[in-house]
């Protein structure tokens, strides 16, 4: 079964994961940078921030368990998730 939310702004939606910088930069447009990983079981993947992906790319390949949980991800529904990417990733862009 598919993993849902009950989103206030959203309503029932598919779920996405964001790490904590992420989740609360999205209000305050602060510029921490937005970067994806593959395709999960979840409507949207795993995203985090710049300072996240660093930290990620330094582990170099070996066990990002311990990374995972510093980075604190939050649910959010496939709509916020989809919003955070367009403030934090696609706004930038253009």
């Amino acid at each position: 079964m598919a993993k849902m939310a009950d989103c206030d702004r959203h309503g029932v939606q598919g779920i996405g994961l964001v790490c904590t910088h992420v989740a609360h930069a999205i209000d305050s447009d602060a510029p921490v940078g937005f970067f994806w990983g593959d395709d999960t079981d979840t409507a949207r993947p795993d995203a985090w921030c710049a300072e996240c992906d660093r930290k990620l790319r330094a582990l170099n390949g070996a066990s990002c368990e311990q990374w995972f949980v510093e980075a604190e991800f939050k649910i959010l529904c496939a709509a916020c998730w989809d919003e955070a990417r367009w403030v934090l990733y696609e706004r930038h862009r253009h």
